[in-house]
């Protein structure tokens, strides 16, 4: 009798989690990535076979580029941003900080495109390239890319879901609608392909900013609680970020560097395949984000789902990725398959570790930062070793421990915030 109470017990819980807006937000988020990783692969697919393995490396290094250089363009605006979008109640003042975050987003985007325009000069001569002429004639449209960091901070912290779900599929659904329709009338080059990409980009941008209807009355105001929140909390997840995510983003510059664009190629595609792993999970985390801020502690079931569900994905994906990088790709990108083993376990840690975007919710910007730099610190020697010595699978190696370091710090964390919260009680 007792086990038929906890089972119905636990039947009623999912089929609460089940009916919940979270749940419902969750399958809407996820069923964007789930498409976005098709386009994404379709993407891929397409592009290796316009390009070929050499070529491809080549577009590979000027997304790894742009997107590393990004990372250090926040300044902890966008997530102090979110927080307080996060911490708000009424609408209005909602929309007053959304218009101060997308003015604040086009002056940072203005100052990306500048640095990557003045890093054109120098960027050959560093890595043995030649994408000199490429990131200077695209630098301009590059205003774009920094808002592709502030539009998640934006839907996760207002609890616009559905907004955040166009924001992942509308690039992509341009970008592959165009060249399928290109692909027999006219010769698509690199430059060809950079350029439909950022236009979809900007498309998508537009839409869905006008989508948060964002207001620019009042914007002392609304710029003056962005700069005390970030001051407070922002600054210390910018540092933790830029520590992590770009140490972690070295990968790719180191295999360029130690090795050639080509083998880039094969570890982007790695990293394509593997990376819907932890997609579900992020889902999830972002749409309770808001429910965190109010919330004492993370729900276990939320913690034993997660886990059997990246459980599955990693062993599926090891299983046949054979499979899908001959069925995909051809078996001229066979080198991938021994990166995604890996990948997978990376992938499998990156999940686990997303449901304490709680602590972030709780302002614990510090705690995460010192976890970031945990993580960074490995980065830095984990990838010039490891890269050096093994070249792409090195970085894959690299990967995985360093999300396991990220996954254990934030776990002690989340534990110490428990305690204090117990303690804080009993007193």
């Amino acid at each position: 009798m007792q086990i038929r109470g906890v089972a119905s017990k636990a039947v009623i819980e999912i089929k609460g989690y089940a009916f919940s807006k979270t749940a419902r937000q969750t399958v809407t988020l996820y069923t964007s990535q789930i498409l976005l990783i098709v386009l994404a692969i379709v993407t891929s697919s397409l592009n290796t076979r316009i390009l070929g393995p050499k070529d491809y490396g080549v577009l590979a290094f000027f997304g790894t580029v742009t997107g590393f250089s990004v990372l250090f363009f926040r300044f902890g605006l966008f997530s102090a941003g979110g927080l307080l979008l996060a911490q708000e109640k009424e609408e209005d003042k909602e929309r007053k900080l959304i218009g101060a975050l997308v003015l604040i987003g086009f002056a940072v985007g203005l100052s990306f495109a500048l640095f990557i325009f003045i890093s054109s000069f120098f960027v050959d001569q560093i890595f043995h390239t030649n994408i000199r002429y490429i990131l200077r004639i695209f630098s301009p449209l590059l205003i774009v890319l920094p808002f592709s960091l502030l539009i998640p901070q934006i839907g996760r912290g207002t609890n616009k879901i559905t907004n955040l779900a166009c924001f992942n599929v509308i690039p992509k659904v341009l970008y592959v609608a165009v060249l399928l329709v290109l692909i027999n009338l006219v010769h698509l080059s690199i430059t060809t392909l950079i350029l439909l990409n950022l236009l979809a980009t900007i498309i998508a941008v537009a839409t869905v900013v006008y989508s948060f209807k964002p207001s620019l009355v009042d914007l002392r105001e609304s710029f003056r609680k962005i700069w005390s929140k970030t001051k407070e909390y922002g600054v210390h997840l910018y540092w933790g970020q830029i520590t992590n995510q770009s140490t972690y983003k070295l990968d790719g510059i180191f295999i360029t560097y130690f090795v050639n664009t080509t083998q880039l190629g094969f570890y982007s595609l790695a990293n394509a395949i593997t990376s819907p792993i932890a997609m579900l999970s992020q889902s999830v985390s972002i749409s309770m984000f808001k429910d965190f801020a109010s919330k004492e502690q993370i729900p276990r079931r939320v913690f034993q789902l997660n886990f059997l569900w990246l459980s599955a994905c990693m062993i599926g994906l090891v299983l046949i990725g054979r499979f899908i990088v001959v069925f995909l790709f051809t078996e001229r990108f066979l080198p991938v398959v021994p990166l995604i083993l890996p990948l997978a376990i990376a992938g499998f840690f990156h999940g686990m570790y997303q449901p304490y975007a709680f602590l972030a919710a709780k302002g614990k910007g510090k705690w995460i930062k010192n976890v970031a730099s945990a993580e960074a610190s490995f980065n830095v020697v984990g990838n010039l070793l490891l890269v050096y010595m093994y070249g792409a699978m090195g970085a894959a190696v690299a990967s995985a421990i360093a999300k396991l370091i990220h996954f254990l710090g934030l776990t002690y964390y989340y534990l110490q915030y428990k305690k204090e919260v117990k303690h804080a009680k009993s007193e």
